[in-house]
């Protein structure tokens, strides 16, 4: 019989370890420079924003189920695909599903990087990133973590679902 007792993922440190986690992916994989932000200078940044991108990433063990969403400019995802495939500026331009699949993938090693770290006993099922185009980041998950990735604002939203609605709301 296993002891092991679930994961706390959501706790008082939980914004702390998401914002270390995005450091840590943006800047070691994209060679970004991600600073805090709060709510406040994010919606003045958000507000010059014209399209964004809203990629999330759903995780699961037991009765664990929860997403976390990563909502950037589209413009930052084109050039954080530039920074993580070492595109020249001179080469053609990403197909639009190129830049779709990074945000997914930057979405991706941003959930593991936080997961991997909060809880270290676990092995959760990730499952493939949905990218939607969105209009304004909506701000009512459990915990959100604004950020500036290279000057830019990005947002990141987790939510824990119970697993019996979990497919209900597609998150």
């Amino acid at each position: 019989m296993c002891s092991r007792t679930l994961p706390d993922l959501i706790g008082p440190g939980t914004p702390d370890a998401i914002l270390t986690a995005v450091q840590t992916v943006a800047e070691r994989s994209f060679f970004a420079l991600v600073e805090p932000c709060d709510e406040r200078g994010f919606d003045e940044r958000a507000a010059a924003v014209p399209r964004w991108l809203a990629a999330t990433v759903r995780f699961e063990e037991g009765p664990v189920v929860g997403s976390m969403s990563c909502v950037l400019p589209e413009d930052l995802a084109y050039a954080l695909f530039d920074a993580f495939s070492g595109r020249d500026p001179s080469d053609p331009a990403p197909s639009r599903d190129q830049v779709l699949d990074l945000a997914g993938e930057f979405s991706n090693m941003a959930c593991g990087a936080w997961l991997s770290r909060s809880a270290t006993e676990w092995t959760f099922r990730l499952s493939p990133p949905v990218v939607e185009p969105e209009r304004q980041p909506a701000l009512a998950d459990l915990v959100r973590v604004f950020v500036e990735v290279n000057g830019l604002p990005v947002a990141v939203f987790v939510r824990l679902l119970q697993p019996q609605t979990a497919g209900a709301d597609g998150a």
